[in-house]
């Protein structure tokens, strides 16, 4: 997974590994009442790690069940969803890529992580390996290569540093279900029409909601952490109210105009646009506390393009 993670950057990256024993499962990894899993790692990383990928080898006694998916997969999304948001909480926003295992090859699959209602995480399904292990840091490298607004399978970028890639134990090319599985949720490889080499596929992550894109996390989180370094200074500050006790029109649009600059300065090419709302309405002298709502404007993506083809006699 290291390998993978540098041969796919292609240059320099700090990334922060944490090994643990082989017994501790991905579920065990994301719980956040785990002070010896994945916790661990983030707080250690004292908030600069921005995505999180977890994987394992199990050893030879495990028993992943009889599904496609080994049962390790669904029961790890169930904890993702507090441990991510217990880190927003602690304002180090993340998102997670969960090894999506497979157990055993010749089951159907009946996992749909979009029906999972966890934006903050994504299943990487497919690697370099053909023994149902996923190539999360090939994910994590092609990530960080660009900024956080660019789409992992972007075709424009060029394909992938592997020279093969497996969904279990069969190469992708000769899958007839690979649609399905990427329309099933699954972060996974494909070959594009004329194209030599591999692809990832539409960064889907376990949701339907705003979150569903792995890109639209990553440029919220990334707006969150620029606001926060901005009204981080702000704690324990003066704050100007009105007969009310409320926060007044001025100080609120000063507040709101500072945010917007940050934001856009440093992200003016990731995004469409940001707006920032701070709350008139809350008794800051009873309550001491001030609310802001910070809502990203995403760039579009051509995930599809639709081509009419035909003949004419004449061209306008």
């Amino acid at each position: 997974h290291i390998k993978e993670f540098y041969s796919e950057l292609g240059g320099n990256q700090e990334l922060h590994v944490m090994i643990v024993a082989d017994t501790m499962t991905l579920e065990n990894m994301l719980d956040n009442t785990n002070d010896a899993g994945a916790k661990k790692l983030i707080h250690a990383g004292q908030g600069k790690i921005r995505m999180l990928s977890v994987f394992r080898t199990p050893p030879g006694s495990y028993d992943g069940g009889t599904d496609f998916i080994d049962d390790d997969v669904e029961a790890a999304f169930l904890k993702a969803k507090p441990f991510a948001e217990a880190r927003l909480a602690e304002l180090m926003p993340i998102r997670i890529l969960i090894e999506g295992r497979v157990e055993n090859p010749s089951a159907a699959n009946v996992l749909t992580p979009t029906t999972l209602s966890n934006g903050y995480a994504g299943a990487v399904l497919g690697g370099t390996l053909n023994d149902g292990s996923a190539s999360v840091g090939a994910v994590l490298g092609r990530a960080c290569k660009y900024g956080a607004h660019i789409k992992i399978g972007k075709v424009a970028n060029g394909p992938l540093s592997m020279s093969s890639a497996y969904i279990g134990d069969e190469l992708v090319e000769d899958r007839l279900d690979v649609a399905t599985l990427h329309g099933a949720g699954f972060i996974s490889f494909m070959k594009q029409p004329n194209k030599a080499g591999y692809y990832f596929g539409i960064d889907r992550m376990a949701s339907t909601d705003d979150y569903r894109l792995l890109a639209h996390g990553r440029v919220v989180d990334k707006a969150a952490v620029i606001a926060a370094g901005t009204y981080q200074n702000d704690i324990e500050s003066e704050i100007p109210v009105d007969a009310d006790g409320k926060i007044t029109e001025l100080a609120a649009k000063a507040l709101e105009n500072r945010l917007k600059l940050a934001v856009l300065n440093q992200m003016a090419d990731q995004i469409s646009g940001v707006q920032i709302i701070v709350d008139r309405d809350t008794d800051i002298i009873n309550t001491s506390t001030l609310k802001i709502k910070v809502r990203v404007q995403p760039l579009g993506y051509a995930s599809f393009i639709e081509v009419e083809l035909g003949l004419t006699t004449t061209l306008n």
